[in-house]
């Protein structure tokens, strides 16, 4: 019961972000930069900031938004 719950919700946050930018390629192109400001940030600016399932997804789902929200949630140590 709960992957179906899960991928109710990725697939209403996908459809969510799809009409507020109005194109798949933006979307993809947001996540992809996410994702690698992630990688790149445990390079070169935290080294103990995890890259685990849960930071992926934020990332890949909220792009830069997501990656500034992990990064300041782990320099404030509230999480990650």
């Amino acid at each position: 019961m709960e992957p179906i719950i899960l991928i109710v919700l990725v697939v209403l946050v996908v459809l969510l972000l799809l009409g507020r930018r109005g194109s798949l390629s933006g979307l993809v192109v947001n996540g992809i930069v996410g994702v690698v400001l992630l990688f790149l940030t445990n390079l070169f600016l935290a080294d103990d900031l995890p890259i685990n399932l849960l930071t992926i997804i934020i990332c890949a789902l909220g792009g830069v938004v997501g990656w500034l929200i992990i990064l300041a949630l782990h320099l404030l140590g509230i999480a990650f």
